[in-house]
């Protein structure tokens, strides 16, 4: 019985974790390797933290920046 609580424990923590972790090229709609603040939009989370994962500054989430989030 534990064995099984805890088999489901894992699956649970697996299956949420990847419902959560969208790869960057979800949030790159036009896949020009970049993602805009409009593109960003359709994660509350991911919009809230653009401005703080742009550390360049230029408007835009590349691959390095995205991977902080």
């Amino acid at each position: 019985m534990n064995s099984l609580k805890t088999l489901i424990g894992s699956l649970l923590v697996l299956s949420s974790s990847a419902a959560l972790a969208a790869s960057f090229s979800d949030y790159d709609a036009n896949q020009d390797g970049l993602i805009s603040k409009e593109e960003a939009a359709v994660s509350v989370e991911l919009s809230e933290a653009f401005d703080k994962l742009d550390t360049d500054k230029d408007a835009m989430l590349n691959e390095k920046e995205f991977s902080e989030y």
